[in-house]
């Protein structure tokens, strides 16, 4: 390394020094019961829970909503395939997105997308107006699988330090799969008592409280090291 510094040096000119490491407090399991960790923690649960429950409690829950509608199984099916291209779509725009715009300015905004197009879903009808829950449906499913692809794979995780980064990721994702127990079971009394309308506003009203807390406690990771995202405050 030593000579390889020398060469430069003599190509190009003395090197600057190196730059000092950020120090960063050592933190533990204990610190996730304080702040910031503790907010951290709760914006990794709740995101969480919100796209475990978009999934198990509304994306598969969508042949059964066709058929409630009027349709035939085989035409259930077939909006279902559609819709289901969209989830690539949407993971593929998330994880450009990630890095292009940033994580928690995709995730707000999907989120943003996700409300104004659930509440136009559920206007919406498959056997008396078929085009527009085809459309409005395939960039609704895009927008929610763009949050799917970040908050699984990138964002939640970047939340925490390393030294308890395995732990407090676990325990989000234990409380974001304690969701999809309890969704179905949920899902399953809206739709019998108010209808696909009454699954819909359930999942606005969870992407909501994820845009204020991802926007009050939410921290960006993108195009920092992560001890420059441990130490940050936001």
């Amino acid at each position: 390394m030593t000579t390889i510094e020398k060469e430069v040096a003599q190509s190009v000119g003395a090197l600057p020094a190196p730059a000092a490491a950020v120090e960063v407090p050592q933190v533990s399991a204990m610190d996730m019961l304080r702040p910031p960790i503790l907010q951290r923690m709760i914006v990794g649960s709740w995101v969480l829970i919100t796209i475990n429950t978009l999934i198990f409690g509304f994306v598969i829950f969508l042949p059964q909503f066709f058929l409630r509608q009027g349709l035939t199984i085989a035409n259930s099916l077939a909006y279902t395939m559609v819709l289901a291209i969209a989830s690539l779509v949407g993971c593929a725009l998330g994880a450009w997105s990630s890095d292009a715009i940033g994580r928690r300015p995709s995730i707000i905004t999907a989120s943003i997308f996700t409300i104004g197009l659930g509440y136009l879903y559920a206007r919406s009808n498959a056997a008396s107006d078929p085009t527009t829950v085809l459309l409005v449906g395939f960039f609704l499913i895009v927008a929610i699988y763009v949050q799917t692809a970040m908050l699984f794979g990138v964002y939640t995780p970047e939340l925490f330090p390393t030294e308890i980064r395995l732990r407090a990721n676990g325990i989000c994702n234990t409380l974001g799969r304690a969701a999809t127990v309890v969704s179905p079971f949920v899902v399953g009394f809206l739709m019998v008592n108010y209808g696909l309308p009454g699954v819909i506003w359930l999942m606005i009203a969870l992407v909501v409280i994820q845009i204020i807390v991802v926007g009050s406690w939410g921290v960006e990771p993108r195009a920092r090291a992560l001890e420059d995202v441990a130490a940050a405050k936001g």
